[in-house]
């Protein structure tokens, strides 16, 4: 599984300029910027992938976050409104490593089972929020819940 991840960190990828946040709520946009400034800081290697998919940050009213890559070929995170008002900035980070590496598959045409894919990005996920410094417990306990919940 780690050789996997890591592998597709290793393949070449065409660098964007940082995503582009969409300007809502109280500094919304402010406070993704910090989570991209993390990302950068913690780890380079999912920044740059993250930035390889990712043209668009935007948010939404839903109980996830999530993400799509538009006809025009535009890779957009969607963070949901319940993400931001947590309050964490680890929180967005790893909302964006795990929305990122959806992108990639997406982009890339590769296919999984649902439910596996969602274990990849969580364990993606996971690998990142260990290199957090000053980790907020649940959130890694809601990860780990979460790939308990997704194997198959």
């Amino acid at each position: 599984m780690k050789k996997f991840i890591f592998s597709i960190l290793l393949l070449p990828s065409i660098c964007f300029a940082q995503p582009r946040v969409d300007k809502a709520g109280d500094g919304w946009d402010l406070k993704i910027d910090s989570a991209l400034s993390l990302i950068k800081t913690v780890d380079p290697q999912k920044y740059e992938l993250l930035d390889s998919v990712c043209q668009e940050i935007s948010f939404w009213i839903s109980d996830f976050s999530s993400n799509e890559l538009t006809k025009e070929g535009v890779g957009r995170i969607y963070v949901a409104v319940g993400d931001v008002k947590l309050n964490s900035i680890n929180n967005l980070a790893t909302v964006l490593v795990h929305e990122s590496l959806h992108l990639y598959f997406l982009r890339r045409g590769i296919q999984f089972h649902p439910v596996r894919e969602e274990n990849l990005c969580y364990q993606y996920e996971l690998e990142f929020i260990e290199k957090l410094p000053n980790l907020e417990e649940w959130l890694k306990l809601n990860t780990l819940r979460q790939i308990q919940l997704t194997r198959q």
